[in-house]
């Protein structure tokens, strides 16, 4: 992985900014700590911080060729099998690395290259002869790719925070964009919570010309293509192990070596199991314990540990290093969070980086592709109790929707949750049906908000945005189709691939790859039965089935438990707030920030001032963790990091004015 950046300049008679460029490379250093190029001209400056994983030695960019110039973040996985193709079509090549696969494959294919490429990237493609800059996105957008528009020119970035070298240039948040990203854990279509600032979408690329102007193409949807529905469960999992061990088999590649995360769960279970299969030597497996046993999945990792025979690393974490670390990791993140679930990840790269490995296998995409999230099983018990008004078995169905929560089992809850999911019995047909209760969770923030800044809390604007991001096959699916593209949109790509993923891996140099996201398995699983996923409320139905003989049983069988980490408790101690969060949730900077009203906030803290219950509620933990860190976002677009390029890491010089 590494880190780009780009300048567009709007006016020919424009002479770039060679020292604004390399500010701007310098804030991706953490990204691509290898080295660093750049590509100057009187229209275009493209950028690159390079993390050397394939063709150590030849695979410097900015890379040229005769018409066109890229800056390229990210992998191809299928690399080798385009090579050989891109070859007998008498394309010749001077160097191993899988950009200039890239580059070759545009200059013979022009865009239809996008849907050839098996991968994670964002990419700035200059086209000299006729003046245009192509700028495309992986198909779920794992990897970031950022525009701002400003002052006449257009700027590109990995991270945000490169813009914040722009002489005049100012990140301010928009509280409008900020509570739908509360609402819904991200920002819809190609907003970001920033003024001026988009974010290209998934499967998208978008073509500027240097007079300006531009146009968005997007060559990929999930779901757009009808695949066969196989209706016999045997077969579904001979060509979904089939699927997924290629998937973890290409996904090894590299010229450096490569570790997996290994959490507990079912699915970093599979991964490493099948990376262990598949790699010569004894491969490098790391994971995260945690003091306090609630949250800890130790036993598991061990288990697996002891199954494939790792070499295994883990870090233990425990509240302080929760608070400690958690401003340095919100500068990373560049968006407010709802849990401090990405924090131990970010210290967990930390020791990757440590034990020299680059890469990792993680097993994201698992919950949206099998049905592993709440939301599914919710939208399961919606239908049935409308189809089933009288049922007797409504108490037990609550009490298996949630089994990771041991006060659901209280036959006392049964009243209360009754109430609770009856309220959504009459939005289940809507566009955001599988939404509606996260929304329900979240739209207390807006009652935290700044009453200045007239924030509008509609459903039916936030169903418009959503609706303009719905295929027109939509309402073909089923319900928990419809859920899975939802979560895919929201949750997915711009919350756990961003704030868990790919901002926490490259905060110290370490690319995760997500053998779950090859747009193959992706394709097939969507149209499978969904009992073949939601079996009942047995969730990953068809990862169970598929290696329940594979990988130790208790792993198979073990409920599904959400990753999470100590939220509330872990800015509290005897009541009292840590000094960090006392600092960043006082009075002043409350005011001083402008973002949040400062009188509910005090409220919510003195809801504790004398002890953290055992059993926090989800609202609780969202509210003082989403406002904490919310204006620690604040607080990096005041006070901007600067990081100095060591001239000798310098690998690309290109100056033609």
């Amino acid at each position: 992985m590494c880190g780009i950046v780009g300048i567009l300049r709007l006016t020919s008679d424009a002479s770039l900014d060679e020292v604004l460029m390399k500010k701007m490379i310098s804030s991706l250093h953490h990204r691509g700590p290898d080295g660093w190029g750049f590509y100057l001209t009187r229209e275009i400056a493209l950028g690159h911080s390079r993390l050397s994983i394939l063709d150590l030695t030849g695979g410097n960019q900015p890379m040229v060729t005769d018409r066109f110039v890229i800056s390229f973040n990210g992998e191809i996985y299928n690399h080798i099998e385009l090579r050989n193709d891109l070859k007998n079509k008498g394309v010749r090549f001077k160097t191993s690395s899988d950009t200039e696969v890239v580059i070759k494959a545009f200059e013979l294919f022009g865009k239809d290259a996008f849907q050839m490429f098996n991968g994670q990237f964002a990419m700035l493609i200059w086209d000299r002869l006729k003046k245009r800059l192509i700028a495309a996105r992986d198909r779920y957008g794992i990897r970031p790719l950022y525009i701002l528009s400003h002052g006449g020119d257009t700027y590109f970035s990995s991270e945000m925070k490169a813009f914040d070298n722009i002489n005049g240039y100012h990140r301010t948040i928009n509280p409008q964009k900020l509570n739908d990203h509360a609402l819904v854990w991200n920002t819809l279509g190609d907003e970001t919570i920033y003024n001026d600032i988009r974010s290209l979408p998934a499967g998208t690329f978008e073509v500027f010309k240097s007079g300006g102007g531009s146009h968005k193409h997007r060559y990929y949807e999930i779901g757009e293509s009808q695949g066969e529905s196989l209706t016999n469960i045997e077969s579904a999992i001979e060509e979904f192990n089939e699927l997924l061990d290629d998937s973890v088999r290409i996904r090894l590649r590299a010229d450096v070596p490569v570790g997996a995360y290994l959490s507990g769960g079912i699915d970093s279970s599979v991964i490493t199991h099948l990376a262990a299969l598949h790699k010569g030597d004894k491969l490098k497996t790391f994971s995260v314990g945690f003091a306090d046993s609630e949250f800890d999945e130790s036993v598991f990792q061990d288990e697996m540990v002891s199954h494939i025979n790792s070499d295994h690393e883990a870090i233990n974490i425990n509240n302080k290093l929760i608070n400690d670390n958690l401003l340095e990791a919100v500068y990373h993140f560049e968006r407010p969070v709802f849990r401090t679930a990405g924090v131990p990840l970010y210290l967990l790269s930390e020791r990757v980086k440590a034990s020299d490995i680059k890469v990792v296998l993680t097993g994201e995409g698992a919950d949206e592709l099998l049905y592993g999230y709440d939301s599914y099983k919710e939208l399961k018990l919606l239908d049935f109790w409308k189809k089933n008004p009288k049922s007797t078995i409504r108490p037990l169905l609550i009490k298996k929707l949630y089994p990771h929560l041991q006060h659901y089992n209280n036959p006392k809850q049964y009243g209360l949750m009754r109430m609770y999911y009856e309220g959504f019995l009459s939005n289940d047909k809507n566009e955001i049906a599988s939404l509606n209760i996260r929304i329900h969770n979240n739209k207390i923030i807006s009652n935290y908000l700044n009453k200045d800044s007239q924030i509008e809390f509609g459903k039916e604007s936030l169903v418009e945005k959503i609706k303009a991001i719905l295929p027109d096959n939509y309402h073909t699916w089923t319900s928990l189709q419809q859920n899975q593209f939802l979560e895919m949109k929201t949750l997915l790509s711009g919350y756990l691939l961003s704030s868990q993923g790919d901002r926490m891996s490259l905060a110290h140099g370490v690319e995760g790859r997500y053998p779950f996201l090859d747009h193959r398995i992706v394709e097939k699983l969507f149209y499978y039965k969904d009992r073949f996923k939601l079996n009942g409320f047995s969730q990953k139905h068809l990862l169970r089935k598929s290696f329940q003989n594979r990988i130790p049983t208790s792993i198979v069988n073990r409920p599904k438990k959400p990753y999470t980490a100590p939220d509330l408790k872990s800015f509290f101690h005897n009541g009292d707030l840590s000094e960090q969060a006392s600092y960043f949730l006082s009075e002043q900077k409350i005011k001083e920030y402008g973002i949040f009203n400062e009188k509910p906030i005090n409220r919510l803290i003195k809801k504790f001032r004398y002890n953290v219950p055992t059993e926090i509620g989800y609202r609780d933990n969202m509210l003082i963790t989403f406002i904490l860190s919310c204006q620690m976002v604040h607080y990096w677009t005041l006070q901007p990091k600067s990081q100095r390029l060591e001239e000798h890491m310098m690998t690309v010089n290109i100056i033609d004015k």
